[in-house]
Parts: C-alpha cells; structure tokens; sequence
C-alpha cells in the first residue's frame, strides 16, 4: 500500500505542477486512475450488462422451483453456464480497485500533501459548508443505478434509493478534495455505463 501511496502523491504533485491548482490536480489524477483501470471496469460493466439480459429468466426459474432451493440453483447455474456469464465477474475487478482507492484516499487525507486551498466554492481539506458536494454524489449514484437499470429488478429497486441517501451520508464529512475525487470518478463511471449498457441495445 505504501507503494501506492507514494505513486499517487507524486502524480499529484506533479499534475499540481502542470496545472497550479490542487483541485484540477485531482480532478487529472482521477481521470488518469480511470483511464488505468478502463480495462477492469468495462469487465465489470459488461458482467452487469449480461446479468440484466438474464433477468427476466432468473426471475422465470425462481417462480418455477422456488419450493426446491437446490434445484432452483442447479437451473440457475445452467442458464450461466449456457449464456457463458459469470455471476461473480463484476466483483473481481471491484476488489483489485479497492487498494488503488484507499492508497488514493490515503494521499488526500495525509497532512501537507494537499495545502488549504479553495477550489471553487469549497477548500480541499475540509468538509464542503453548503453541502453541494454531497448532494451532488448522491444524484450521481442515483443515476448511475438508473443506468445500470437497477430499477428493473424489484429486489434492487428500494437500493436505487436508499444507496444515494447512504452516499451523501458517508461522503458529507469528508474532506472537499475527497469529495471532488469521488464526484469525477462516479461522473466519469455513468458516462462508461451508458455507453456500455446501450451498446446493441
């Protein structure tokens, strides 16, 4: 992790150094981290996509051989293994990204990287006062599980509204410079899953 940490804080310094401003210094060093792990989450996506199609059927094999759990499952995993998906290919990717998050994390919140600088209407080191920010994250996640097409699943439907609510109360407290971090990721990451999910529809 220490590793990490070290990459990330001279990428930063040095997109501080190309641009001046900490806040587009982290906005660049966001998109970059996009661009590393581009091949991982369009994995992940794609996994997402071939789960939706399914839907329908898994539903289908529920109503059919919910009495017998077992064999609901057998019929489950054959209908994977026919349509070649593999339920657990969206969580491999999520979990190689975790270190690169936290390593992120770790370099925003470390004292005497990022200065006490204003960036817009907010300072990069403490929490945004008008609340803007996590609001903002909030409306994101909301409608990136409209694009992912959570809503279609009745099980997920009450998560399309109850994980933004969790987003804005996770994110609020954080530094302004986290939150800017977490704002572009989740934005750029819409933007893949649209086009991913649309493609061939």
């Amino acid at each position: 992790m220490n590793f990490l940490y070290a990459i990330f804080e001279k990428l930063l310094v040095m997109f501080h150094g190309m641009t001046g401003n900490f806040g587009v210094a982290i906005i660049l060093l966001t998109i970059f981290i996009k661009i590393v792990l581009l091949p991982l989450t369009l994995k992940q996506d794609k996994s997402m996509k071939e789960m939706k199609k399914l839907q329908p059927k898994i539903e289908e094999i529920k109503k059919k051989y919910g009495s017998d759990p077992q064999l609901m499952n057998q019929k489950t995993m054959e209908l994977y293994k026919e349509h070649k998906v593999n339920p657990a290919g969206g969580c491999l990717p999520i979990l190689i990204q975790l270190p690169i998050l936290w390593a992120l994390f770790g370099v925003l919140r470390k004292e005497g990287v990022v200065p006490d600088e204003s960036f817009l209407w907010f300072s990069l080191v403490t929490p945004d006062p008008y609340f803007i920010l996590p609001i903002l994250n909030g409306v994101v996640s909301f409608v990136q599980q409209k694009v992912m097409g959570t809503s279609d699943n009745p099980q997920m439907k009450n998560m399309m509204y109850m994980f933004p609510i969790m987003m804005v109360f996770i994110s609020y407290k954080m530094p302004g410079g986290l939150q800017l971090y977490w704002l572009v990721s989740s934005l750029t990451g819409v933007i893949q899953q649209y086009f991913v999910m649309k493609k061939g529809e």
